[in-house]
């Protein structure tokens, strides 16, 4: 008789409580939920893993005036070697890495475009004054951002430098990731095991919730906000989407969004959407939005060279996946919507 006594007791074992915090940060919300712990184990989860996101805006952010990046970037071309934090140094060394993994589709350097592509419902759709453009377009190369040769001894960090004059860095294509990343490690350091971060279209999703993994959704490109066309179970693993209805304008009946082509610097057309699965944060917000340049099938062979998985909309509306994803992807719609 002991066994169905056992089972009774197991069934009614409530689940491990969830709690969720949001907060506006880095021009976006950060979410973080948590699945088990005391509430004050979860207070300090929270606390720490929202620390991550305010330092990666205040070091970050070019945006502020104060950033260390923002001061690399006040003395380009003056051809002196900028002093940066361990953190910084080490986004910039991935980005650069990035770069160079997707033959430059990924470049940090793209911010020398900054001001130019101007998106909002507010504004007047127009495009960029064409020199204007090309001369900017000129400025954009990875290969412009340089390290100080390893000094020997003295403080952590690095010093780097922009190549010429008006060249800028923009690490919005990857401090989102950066700081999910990062709070991944410091939400595992702390003993969490089942929790879910998410910074904008990026996040990680760690173990599972309620017993199962994580269910997320794919955002259906021509549909309304919330609405989705796919649903994924993650577990373990980042998970990225850009998409050319987030920031964009009509003009003469085209689009021009803000996911740009580094190496024409007009919006790419290639794609509605891509979507990353991938180990890491960094990894899936490097990929999503080289994939959506590139499109197509090859799209989906740069992710797969990479390690990660993709769900790519082109721009006429069809589903292409990796194989990893075939069986796991479930459609719940088909994109629709006539191409604009």
């Amino acid at each position: 008789m002991v066994l169905p006594v056992l089972l009774v007791m197991l069934a009614a074992t409530p689940e491990p409580r969830v709690r969720t915090e949001t907060r506006p940060m880095m021009g976006t919300h950060v979410t973080v939920t948590l699945v088990g712990g005391t509430s004050r184990k979860a207070k300090e989860g929270f606390d720490e893993a929202f620390a991550i996101f305010t330092r990666v805006n205040e070091v970050m952010n070019e945006w502020r005036p104060d950033s260390a990046l923002s001061e690399v970037n006040r003395r380009a071309g003056d051809g002196s070697f900028v002093p940066v934090p361990e953190d910084l140094c080490a986004a910039l060394r991935r980005a650069v890495r990035g770069a160079e993994q997707t033959g430059g589709l990924f470049d940090p350097t793209w911010a020398a475009l900054r001001g130019l592509w101007r998106f909002g419902t507010e504004l007047t759709p127009a495009l960029p004054d064409p020199t204007e453009l090309k001369n900017r377009c000129a400025l954009i190369s990875y290969r412009g951002l340089e390290f100080a040769p390893e000094a020997d001894g003295g403080g952590a960090g690095c010093g780097v430098r922009l190549a010429r004059a008006g060249m800028q860095l923009g690490l919005g294509g990857l401090a989102k990731g950066w700081g999910v990343d990062r709070a991944v490690e410091k939400l595992r350091a702390l003993g969490f095991r089942d929790f879910f971060v998410q910074a904008g279209g990026d996040f990680y999703a760690a173990g599972k919730k309620a017993g199962r993994p994580w269910k997320v959704g794919i955002r259906e490109p021509r549909g309304e906000p919330g609405s989705v066309f796919a649903v994924l179970e993650v577990s373990d693993a980042a998970f990225s989407t850009s998409g050319d209805y987030e920031n964009f304008f009509l003009l003469d009946g085209k689009r021009y969004h803000h996911i740009i082509d580094p190496r024409t610097c007009y919006p790419a057309m290639a794609s509605r959407s891509a979507t990353i699965l991938a180990p890491s944060a960094v990894d899936a917000e490097v990929l999503t939005k080289s994939v959506f340049i590139l499109g197509g099938e090859a799209g989906l062979a740069l992710a797969e060279k990479h390690g990660a998985s993709a769900v790519v909309v082109t721009a006429e509306g069809q589903v292409l996946t990796s194989p990893g994803l075939r069986g796991k992807l479930r459609l719940t719609r088909d994109p629709d919507g006539p191409p604009r």
